[in-house]
């Protein structure tokens, strides 16, 4: 299963959508997006024609986000500049939506997900900025499976 499937899985159960009769279900809304081009709203949510098309949306906001470089925490919280926020603080807690999210997927929250799911986004580093990496984002990438290459000079 990829990130973005594990991503999507993630948001739709902390949003209820597998919970019968809860407002995600009810409006085939699977990630509760508050706008989705001219669709109507009901209780502040898109009404999804089908549920195929809510979870369609859904993969197409959660690919988005991650191709604009976000961590977890942007990705929720947002990132001034560059993106508002999926659920931004103003009447929601984003950081234990992300914090959440990271636990069932099994990855940091600081760690860009565009590193995750793309071995190619992982920057170039020196051997001298290699060693100032935070371990733990290097870990993060790699239990992502992504390879990293250590070239070690005698």
């Amino acid at each position: 299963m990829s990130l973005v499937d594990q991503l999507m899985g993630a948001i739709a159960t902390f949003e209820g959508y597998f919970k019968a009769g809860s407002t995600a279900q009810r409006n085939s809304n699977p990630g509760n997006l508050r706008s989705w081009g001219n669709l109507p709203t009901r209780d502040g949510y898109v009404v999804f024609p089908t549920a195929e098309a809510g979870w369609t949306a859904l993969k197409r906001q959660v690919e988005l986000n991650v191709s604009r470089g976000l961590t977890l925490q942007e990705f929720f919280a947002g990132k001034p500049g560059v993106y508002a926020g999926y659920a931004p603080a103003n009447g929601n807690k984003p950081w234990q939506y992300a914090a959440y999210v990271a636990g069932q997927v099994g990855i940091a929250g600081d760690v860009p997900l565009s590193w995750l799911t793309d071995g190619s986004a992982l920057p170039a580093l020196s051997v001298a900025e290699f060693e100032t990496v935070d371990p733990v984002v290097l870990g993060a990438v790699a239990l992502a499976g992504v390879s990293l290459l250590i070239w070690v000079f005698g």
